[in-house]
């Protein structure tokens, strides 16, 4: 089940994956580091639009529009608030590892896999 809470591979997040209607989303839900050195919170201030550059990165829905076929999600967005990019988006559950591909093809040629780890 691909519902709950997964650590990044790098220990800097951890995502909630929710499912909403037909597709499943996450949000960021805790952050090794929440807040700047003076203080203030994190905020999404990478992004190209420059109007979206003062949300909290904390809360922030990361994960989009991934539908379940073939043992796997695909289809979906999965945003970068360290880069402000986003990118083509596939995820597989395999134990207790999430493999979730970013890729700039819709086919998932030209990324990379990240393994995310269940929180429990």
């Amino acid at each position: 089940e691909v519902v709950g809470k997964w650590k990044l591979d790098d220990g800097t997040a951890i995502v909630e994956i929710y499912k909403s209607g037909d597709a499943y989303n996450g949000k960021i839900v805790w952050l090794a580091e929440p807040t700047n050195p003076d203080g203030t919170p994190a905020l999404d201030d990478k992004n190209p639009d420059k109007a979206l550059r003062s949300r909290k990165v904390m809360g922030l829905n990361m994960l989009s529009g991934l539908k379940p076929a073939d043992g796997e999600y695909s289809g979906g967005k999965i945003y970068d608030p360290g880069n402000g990019k986003t990118y083509n988006c596939s995820m597989k559950v395999e134990g207790d590892v999430l493999k979730v591909r970013g890729s700039l093809d819709k086919k998932g040629l030209i990324g990379r896999t990240m393994d995310w780890f269940r929180v429990k």
